[in-house]
This record gives C-alpha cells, sequence and structure tokens, in this order.
C-alpha cells in the first residue's frame, strides 16, 4: 500500500491493526465474535465455524484474550471464549469491521497482516 494510503487512514484504525490484528486468523476471529456478539465457544468449536486449525484458533484466542478482547472460562479444551471487550475496544472493533466493507482499506489490513 502506497504511503499516502497509509497516511489517510485514521490513526485509531492503524493502532488497532497493529496491536490486534497479528494474523488472518485472528483477524477471522474478531470478525466472528462480533457478527456473534452472545457466541460462547470452546476452540475446537471456533475451528469448525471458521474452517480453521484447532492449534492457530489456539493461539488467536490466547491473543485476543491477553489483550481484553474475549474472556476465557475454564481451562484446557474445555475452555470457553466470551466476546466481552470494554466499551473503547467495541468501538474500535466495530469501526474495523466496518473499515473491512472498503476494498482499500481491507486491501491495507491486509497488506499489514501479511507484512507481521
Amino acid at each position: 500500500m502506497s504511503e499516502l494510503m497509509s497516511n489517510t487512514i485514521d490513526k485509531n484504525l492503524q493502532e488497532f491493526v497493529h496491536s490486534y490484528v497479528n494474523s488472518l486468523v485472528v483477524w477471522a476471529v474478531i470478525v466472528f465474535y462480533h457478527q456473534n456478539p452472545g457466541v460462547r465457544d470452546r476452540c475446537a468449536d471456533l475451528a469448525r465455524h471458521l474452517g480453521r486449525r484447532e492449534d492457530d484458533i489456539e493461539a488467536a484466542v490466547g491473543h485476543l484474550a491477553g489483550k481484553g478482547f474475549l474472556r476465557k472460562e475454564g481451562d484446557g479444551a474445555e475452555a470457553i471464549f466470551i466476546y466481552e471487550p470494554d466499551s473503547g475496544l467495541r468501538c474500535k472493533v466495530n469501526a474495523f469491521v466496518d473499515a473491512l466493507e472498503t476494498r482499500d482499506l481491507r486491501l491495507w489490513v491486509l497488506s499489514e497482516v501479511l507484512g507481521k
């Protein structure tokens, strides 16, 4: 993406992507929970819903739980992950998902994630 494009992207979106979206799997988990906020799933269930490897989902939800995006209940394979960001983070997630509707922003996010 050009430097001009990076300069026109909202700073909050840039910070969110750099802080939270460290892989395509994390991206998928963020969008899934945003679209299904009442879901309470185990890693195996998320992997099945998203068509991803369970190991990749475990890493993604661990990252997101550590960032306050998800709350973890329980341990091991039976641990349940629940979408419970604070209101500030929820606003950032909404802006991120909304930005994905715009082709240029979606491509910028993709280039950022693939560059990590």
